[in-house]
């Protein structure tokens, strides 16, 4: 009964040395080898399992990939947009910011213009551009052309003999008239301006300045020569500031009033002439707006 119950196991040595004896009852070799064949059937079904979740696991990575991969597109698509999108919006922000500025220039340049005009005594100028109004259209070219029209006119201006060249009384008219000298009906060839002596006298146009000295009948002279044919006399000075053969600008102080040659008071002898023939200075005083 006992043998039954038992397994001898001999462990032998080499040569049959050493041999060692166990026993082992069979109840419990065979526990052994139940939990051992438990153990290894839940060892492969761990692996399985777990190999089956490494699958899976591959198969959703590679799914995420694909979506990832989806996403990246679509996102790259809206970025060429929104980049695109943006080029646009500096492109007509640049516009936009260029129209501001020829605006300003535009404007600047009129402005100039306007100023020119109130110093020389020119009081009303016309309000608007070509009688236009309402929203202006953003046109780079438009403004390109309106601020060439206005530099063209600004040089015009400057060479056109405009306004008074010293503020003052006119005692004295352009045409036929009793001379206070000779006491007989002559013509006069420009307008008298009562000033005090020494007020700065003021070219009314750029040019160049080709006599300037003492010429009978009207002391001491300046004759300056401008564009279109136009020429202008400032006669009577007590003093000149300038010398033949110099480059006046429109504004500059070319000499002093006085009352030099056939003169009986301080004033401004003034005329304009336009290709050899003298005109009425008054004509040039003032622009009327219409």
């Amino acid at each position: 009964m006992n043998r039954e119950k038992y397994i001898t196991l001999i462990l032998a040595g080499y040569g049959g040395k050493g041999a060692k004896t166990f026993r082992l009852e069979k109840r419990k070799l065979k526990l052994f080898i139940f939990f051992l064949a438990a153990f290894l059937s839940c060892l492969t079904g761990f692996a399985l399992l777990s190999f089956s979740q490494n699958a899976y696991l591959r198969m959703e990575i590679a799914k995420l990939k694909g979506e990832k991969q989806e996403l990246e597109a679509v996102l790259a698509k809206e970025r060429r947009v929104q980049s695109e999108l943006m080029t646009l919006l500096e492109e007509r922000t640049d516009h936009l910011a260029e129209f501001k500025e020829r605006v300003k220039e535009l404007e600047d340049k009129l402005l100039t213009i306007d100023k020119f005009l109130r110093k020389k005594g020119i009081r009303k100028f016309p309000k608007g551009i070509g009688g236009g109004s309402g929203i202006i259209d953003p046109d780079i070219d438009y403004l390109d052309f309106l601020n060439t029209r206005a530099d063209d006119m600004f040089v015009s201006l400057r060479r056109v003999p405009l306004g008074f060249p010293v503020f003052g009384r006119i005692t004295s008219k352009y045409g036929y008239r009793i001379d206070p000298f000779s006491r007989r009906y002559e013509f006069h060839r420009g307008i008298d301006l009562k000033a005090p002596k020494g007020t700065p006298v003021r070219a009314t146009a750029e040019g160049r300045v080709i006599f300037a000295g003492w010429k009978y009948g009207y002391g001491r002279t300046v004759i300056i020569r401008h564009a279109y044919g136009y020429k202008t006399v400032y006669a009577h000075l007590h003093r000149l500031k300038v010398k033949k053969g110099a480059w006046v600008k429109a504004g500059d102080v070319i000499g002093f009033v006085g009352s030099t040659g056939r003169s009986t008071g301080s004033h401004l002898h003034y005329e304009v002439r336009k290709r050899g023939k003298s005109v009425n200075p008054y004509s040039y005083l003032y622009m009327k707006a219409r």
